[in-house]
């Protein structure tokens, strides 16, 4: 069931950043006016759930303060996304954000006692490699050439990673349901950073057409909402190693659907057709989807 969960999760976060990078390249005017359209997405879904649920007063505050962390830190994990998604191509920056999974089976192994065997570490090693393969532009003179924004794309998967785990070490004392809220309102105060009258503006005029808010509304206020809900159902159900090795997977779906939209005939994205950059991500996919089965027969 959690393996099921966590390939959900990372397809609606892969379709989602692929909203993301449209909006950024046709509607929005920068990161900061995408960021300031979060603060409404988040903080809308946080009150709505924690209305629904009630607040967790019978929670221990240590555990509401690490729900609001982890949602501080995914914010955090997600600005510096869309900041890798402005500055390169959505495949590739989705790909090198992904690679925390290393990060995750770490802490969960240090702190949580979690068993992670000598094939699991081998299969995590395989999506994360995989994941890694995907950023490269090809093979160039036997050298692989990085994205732009690689400094901004690690410390997303680093505090993405911080994230996961402090999700699973809250999980005995809240409910999914209650750690998705404080998620939530966890990342208002970091979009908040974005919340400048003239971004205010910006997301006004670029929201005005059909398809710019319909993009946003399915990119920015249902897909990432769906995945968060979704991998938080799969760490309460399997181990934050394996699951987050899973959720590391996004940059497949992100191939995919990008490069299906950037055929001629479409156009809706630049995503690189050459032969080059075409072979390591057909590589990275083998590479993935081998570690994604490892996982699940191990």
């Amino acid at each position: 069931m959690w393996i099921l969960l966590a390939i959900c999760s990372a397809a609606s976060l892969g379709l989602a950043n692929i909203a993301h990078k449209r909006l950024l390249d046709n509607y929005l005017d920068g990161v900061g006016v995408l960021g300031a359209g979060s603060i409404l997405t988040r903080l809308t879904c946080g009150i709505i759930v924690l209305a629904a649920v009630g607040w967790p007063t019978a929670a221990p505050a240590q555990s509401v303060v690490f729900g609001l962390l982890s949602g501080v830190s995914l914010g955090a994990g997600l600005a510096l996304l869309f900041l890798g998604l402005k500055l390169g191509e959505a495949s590739r920056a989705v790909a090198i954000s992904q690679t925390n999974p290393i990060l995750v089976a770490l802490l969960a192994l240090l702190i949580l006692g979690e068993q992670v065997g000598p094939t699991q570490w081998a299969a995590i090693a395989l999506v994360v490699c995989g994941a890694a393969l995907v950023s490269i532009e090809g093979f160039q003179r036997g050298l692989f050439r990085l994205t732009p924004g690689l400094t901004a794309l690690i410390a997303s998967s680093v505090t993405m990673g911080l994230s996961f785990f402090l999700v699973k070490l809250v999980l005995d004392d809240l409910s999914p349901w209650e750690v998705f809220g404080l998620q939530e309102l966890g990342m208002v105060p970091v979009f908040a950073v974005f919340g400048q009258p003239s971004n205010w503006r910006r997301l006004w005029r670029g929201l005005r057409s059909g398809p710019a808010l319909a993009t946003f509304l399915i990119g920015e206020g249902l897909l990432p909402q769906l995945a968060i809900l979704l991998f938080v159902w799969s760490f309460a159900f399997g181990p934050v190693s394996l699951a987050s090795a899973i959720l590391a997977t996004r940059p497949l779906f992100v191939f995919v659907v990008g490069t299906l939209l950037s055929w001629r005939s479409l156009g809706l994205l630049q995503e690189s057709m050459g032969p080059s950059a075409l072979t390591a991500k057909f590589v990275a996919i083998a590479m993935i989807v081998g570690g994604t089965v490892l996982l699940a027969v191990a």
